[in-house]
């Protein structure tokens, strides 16, 4: 099974519609794959409920956020992850809190669309696209079946 953090600004894209990222997302999130488990920072998942509330309104983000709530984990942030996040190597300070969150849960990925975010750290921790982390899946899923077959 595959642990991984969903850069919040990901499903944002996927939400808002935009980058054409929707496709591969909304899959993503439609059908969640037997061996993906999802999280997400809880700061990420206010800034997803408040776009989602300024753009429509409160009701539908509130469904919004109850949908995606029953497929992703919360992950909360706290002063530690706070503090390691401050000296993190990243540019990006909302990436280095999601990379020392992924850390500290001892997640296997992140997946963004955003990998200029993770340079300084791609060789230590794994960073995937949405694509990537499907193919992944389907080949871990593979090896499942093939080793239960065995």
């Amino acid at each position: 099974m595959f642990r991984i953090l969903v850069d919040a600004d990901l499903i944002l894209e996927a939400l808002m519609n935009r980058n054409g990222s929707v496709g591969e997302v909304s899959e993503l999130l439609d059908r969640v794959h037997p061996w993906i488990q999802m999280y997400i920072t809880d700061i990420g998942w206010q800034k997803i409920y408040t776009y989602a509330s300024r753009l429509r309104n409160t009701k539908i983000a509130e469904l919004v956020v109850n949908w995606l709530q029953d497929k992703i984990q919360i992950c909360t942030i706290d002063q530690t992850i706070l503090q390691q996040a401050r000296f993190s190597p990243l540019q990006d300070f909302e990436s280095a809190v999601e990379l020392v969150c992924a850390s500290y849960e001892k997640l296997d990925a992140i997946v963004t669309h955003n990998y200029d975010n993770f340079a300084q750290v791609r060789n230590k921790f794994w960073i995937w696209s949405v694509a990537e982390l499907w193919v992944r899946a389907n080949l871990e899923s593979q090896l499942g079946t093939t080793r239960s077959i065995s």
